[in-house]
């Protein structure tokens, strides 16, 4: 309930983020440019430490501390130091190599578009490194259960972004929203640091945890390969998009940003509140495990098809209620409105996919979600691809589902 209401709250700022975007940029290049920056240092990111800290560290963490607390902060430690210092580095390289990875991420736009890029790519490298910092406490703080200002903290993400998007937008373009956005990642790590502290953790280096920072590692090694896959997914459908004409990429964003909603307050949050007890009962027995599995997947499956149905039938008026009006005109609401529509059919499988994946996690086995995971971004890569050739825009979330 906790993460829903924070993940709800966190949701509510986002559409009220877009409806800014809309009203200020449009369908626009600009805002495609935003959009497309963020691929490369999100991908990085995701795939050399989001893919596997809270996989291989909930369940480490829980093992530790039952044997010794102490060394349990000196695990944190250890991991917090390592996963910040691996993205200083790939900022940095993001940095340097900006327009080339710009030409990898949206080909199709103009020359000013790919300068947009670039540009903007070289300030949201360095939110990356605040990030790796703030999972690394927040898988810490998931273990201890402590799920509220785990989840405020995406809303004050948010929070940055409005404010750069009201207050530096109007006089840096764009790139104000991209400062507001790096604002946004500094309030996400300082809060979670903050409860962390409260928790009772504290630095601590008594022993280089070797032997864990090993198995947390190996844990880690198949979802580095399977977590990125959404991202790998969606920056395909990002360069497809490109070719799609001005405002492609933003639509395709918009209708995503709709759809997640239902998938993140419902199915990511039930997961991930019963990820630690799913750890916990993978300790006692199969059967409990599968006990809590089977009722926590009935749950996630009914209130999320029934979220789909709801969002679809009222998917127009939604997104010309939230995102209508100043630059954002009739043509755009109907086209973000029926790719929208589209990404529906996507809810309930997505949102089981991540109570699958932890289950998995808990009896510390990351290579079987992430077969999974391969096989689906090589299916969407390729039908995505068919189906704009005949459908257009909407090809992207029939290629998703």
């Amino acid at each position: 309930m906790v993460l829903a209401a924070t993940t709800f709250g966190s949701y509510a700022l986002g559409l009220l983020r877009d409806r800014i975007f809309a009203q200020r940029f449009g369908l626009s290049e600009s805002l495609d440019s935003y959009n497309a920056a963020f691929l490369v240092p999100d991908f990085l990111f995701n795939l050399l430490v989001a893919s596997g800290i809270a996989a291989a560290t909930v369940p480490l963490y829980l093992e530790i501390k039952k044997r010794n607390a102490k060394q349990a902060d000196v695990y944190i430690s250890a991991l917090l130091t390592l996963a910040t210092i691996v993205m200083l580095v790939v900022s940095i390289v993001v940095v340097i190599f900006a327009p080339q990875f710009s030409l990898l991420v949206a080909p199709g736009l103009s020359e000013g578009g790919q300068v947009m890029v670039v540009s903007l790519m070289r300030v949201l490298a360095f939110s990356s490194v605040l990030f790796a910092a703030s999972n690394t406490l927040g898988a810490m703080l998931v273990a201890k259960k402590r799920f509220f200002w785990y989840g405020v903290s995406p809303i004050l993400y948010n929070v940055g972004i409005i404010g750069g998007s009201l207050w530096l937008a109007p006089r840096f373009g764009i790139q104000g929203v991209a400062y507001g956005t790096l604002a946004g990642a500094v309030l996400h790590l300082a809060v979670r640091f903050w409860d962390a502290w409260q928790s009772g953790w504290r630095w601590r280096e008594d022993r280089f945890p070797k032997q864990e920072l090993v198995r947390t590692f190996k844990l880690m090694l198949p979802k580095m390969v399977g977590h990125p896959v959404e991202l790998a997914t969606f920056w395909i459908f990002t360069t497809l998009a490109s070719t799609l004409g001005a405002g492609s990429i933003s639509a395709l964003n918009f209708a995503r940003n709709f759809q997640s909603v239902p998938v993140s307050l419902l199915g990511i949050a039930m997961a991930t509140a019963v990820f630690p007890s799913l750890s916990e009962a993978a300790l006692t027995s199969a059967s409990e495990l599968k006990k809590l599995f089977h009722r926590t997947a009935l749950s996630i499956l009914v209130v999320s098809a029934a979220a789909a149905i709801f969002l679809y039938l009222i998917r127009a008026p939604l997104v010309a209620i939230l995102l209508g009006g100043g630059s954002f005109d009739g043509d755009a609401v109907m086209r973000v409105a029926v790719t929208l529509g589209i990404f529906c059919l996507s809810i309930p499988t997505e949102s089981l996919s991540h109570l699958f994946a932890r289950a998995f996690y808990a009896v510390q086995d990351t290579l079987i979600p992430v077969a999974f995971s391969v096989a689906s971004l090589v299916v969407a890569g390729i039908s995505a691809w068919w189906f704009i050739q005949r459908m257009g825009i909407i090809g992207l979330p029939l290629g998703f589902f």
